[in-house]
């Protein structure tokens, strides 16, 4: 019986190692999946950063071709303008982007002579007289203002007020007074014919003789007597006015457009008749 007892036993103590062994076995995967689990973590954590710094980047780089594109354009110049940011653009940069009122294509029939200062009518009368193969218009800046004033056109308020307070015109309003008198000349039946425009006592200024050439058209000649000049310039305008004068002759000597004539009182129609010879 004992016999027998043991030899039932045996199986049974043969299968207890068997069911030990089985699980460390059965927890193996489990372990195994752990460290796969924990792996993958690190690797999201690790990857974020990379993200960030990449989506910084391209940000930092689309500011910098930003404001690279930016700065480019600024130093291009503008090819349309509103009205507001054309008047600023001028005050900014001086620069003039108006069509002149006379083409190009119209420089010969339109002809301009400048008389910066003139003291006596005479002269222009001769001048005028000398000239007058074709159509003749003469443009006075008092004969402007005061016909600007009369016809309540659209500068008559600021002007009445310059006139009242005795203030100087600003800079380029007898320019823009003058270009307005030529067109509406221009819009006459006199205006479609050849023309030569005498210009009485105008520029005064380097400003408004670039600004007239900048808008209206070129000078042709500037003109002026010399008597004028050294007896009743400075008498009549002044040292400051004198002096503004003398640089507008200086201004369209420098590229040989200047004529003082210089003459005895019984020789002016006769030094005129050269001076047209020459000038045409």
């Amino acid at each position: 019986m004992i016999t027998s007892m043991l030899r039932f036993s045996r199986p049974v103590c043969h299968r207890l190692p068997r069911v030990g062994i089985a699980r460390p076995n059965l927890l193996s995967p489990a372990i195994n999946r752990v460290p796969n689990v924990r792996s993958y973590a690190t690797g999201r954590r690790e990857e974020a950063p990379k993200v960030r710094y990449l989506f910084y980047t391209f940000i930092f780089s689309t500011f910098v071709l930003y404001l690279a594109t930016t700065q480019i354009n600024k130093k291009q110049p503008k090819k349309s303008f509103s009205e507001d940011e054309f008047r600023a653009y001028e005050e900014e940069t001086g620069l003039k982007r108006r069509s002149r009122l006379i083409k190009n294509e119209d420089r010969e029939k339109y002809t301009f002579y400048a008389v910066p200062f003139v003291h006596r009518q005479k002269f222009i009368d001769i001048l005028e007289n000398k000239l007058g193969s074709r159509q003749v218009k003469v443009i006075d800046p008092e004969e402007v203002v005061k016909k600007e004033i009369e016809t309540e056109g659209h500068y008559s308020i600021l002007l009445q007020e310059l006139q009242a307070n005795k203030k100087p015109m600003p800079k380029g309003l007898m320019t823009a007074l003058i270009k307005n008198e030529i067109r509406n000349y221009l819009n006459t039946r006199n205006g479609t014919f050849d023309t030569n425009f005498i210009l009485r006592n105008y520029p005064q200024t380097t400003d408004e003789a670039i600004k007239f050439e900048n808008e209206v058209s070129e000078i042709k000649k500037c003109i002026a007597l010399h008597y004028d000049i050294l007896n009743e310039l400075e008498k009549t305008k002044g040292p400051e006015g004198a002096r503004l004068v003398n640089n507008v002759l200086g201004y369209y000597d420098a590229v040989k457009k200047t004529k003082i004539i210089t003459y005895n009182h019984d020789e002016l129609d006769e030094k005129m008749q050269d001076v047209v010879l020459e000038i045409l």
